[in-house]
């Protein structure tokens, strides 16, 4: 009987094996051994025994001789070279920027980390006559707003402290107080969003989420931005919108982003 080599959905099941013992690999586990990859996708030590193989054969994964453990091998770090290669994340940007302001009718802003401030390098604008909009260029300390805290949030404790002592009062909702902002950093890094309702500008609204890199660390923000009157109270569906978006751009440069916290 011949076998069946369709996974049901459309994919071939000896290649989703082998996508899935390449995504065993991350920042945490660079090495596996052939147990701990069975393992993680579920088949027999001799199925992936073969798979692993196959793998190294190619160039896809190493084997180290002394510790039998394997590792991501030369031909992932040429394809991933290969897929960096004028790699704009304006341009990965800006289809899911559009897209979001479509569905909101409000200004999307990405903002990129550069040398402890948030740097806003690419806007989609709302079309209606009355908006908010941020400077392309312009660079604004991390400390404020939504969009800088969405990054402050997942930087170190080095960078909380450092904030907390450069925090000045621009407006009334400005939080200065060193254990009010530690905390809502807090709740920003279990959530994955951050809000923020008239801290630099009285009539300025914001939601924004973390861009992560390949290196799983904080590179910048998205951001959807109102005049205060327009911005919704409960703001979930801007959360999730955000949350999406951020996403997204996070996984097409090179990061494996993982749920947030409930």
């Amino acid at each position: 009987m011949k076998e069946n080599t369709s996974s049901g959905n459309g994919g071939i099941r000896s290649i989703e094996r082998a996508l899935s013992v390449l995504l065993c690999f991350d920042w945490q586990n660079q090495t596996l051994s052939t147990t701990e990859i069975a393992k993680k996708i579920g088949l027999a030590k001799s199925t992936t025994s073969r798979i692993l193989s196959t793998l190294e054969n190619e160039g896809f994964l190493f084997r180290d001789e002394t510790t039998s453990l394997y590792q991501l091998g030369h031909q992932i770090y040429y394809l991933g070279m290969l897929a960096q290669k004028d790699f704009d994340i304006r341009e990965v940007s800006y289809p899911i920027m559009k897209e979001i302001r479509d569905k909101t009718q409000e200004t999307i802003s990405l903002y990129l980390l550069k040398d402890y401030q948030r740097v806003c390098v690419a806007q989609v604008e709302s079309e209606r006559s009355i908006k908010q909009s941020s400077v392309i260029g312009e660079g604004l300390p991390i400390w404020l707003g939504a969009s800088g805290k969405s990054i402050l949030a997942f930087l170190d404790d080095q960078a909380w402290q450092q904030a907390a002592g450069e925090v000045q009062p621009l407006t009334p909702k400005t939080i200065v107080k060193e254990s009010e902002l530690f905390g809502e950093l807090d709740t920003i890094r279990n959530r994955f969003y951050a809000v923020s309702e008239g801290e630099r500008y009285d009539e300025v609204a914001c939601v924004s989420a973390p861009i992560f890199g390949k290196n799983n660390e904080v590179i910048g923000s998205l951001s959807i931005s109102s005049p205060y009157y327009r911005f919704p109270k409960d703001t979930r569906d801007f959360s999730e919108l955000i949350i999406e978006g951020a996403k997204k751009i996070s996984e097409r440069m090179g990061y494996r982003w993982m749920a947030p916290r409930k």
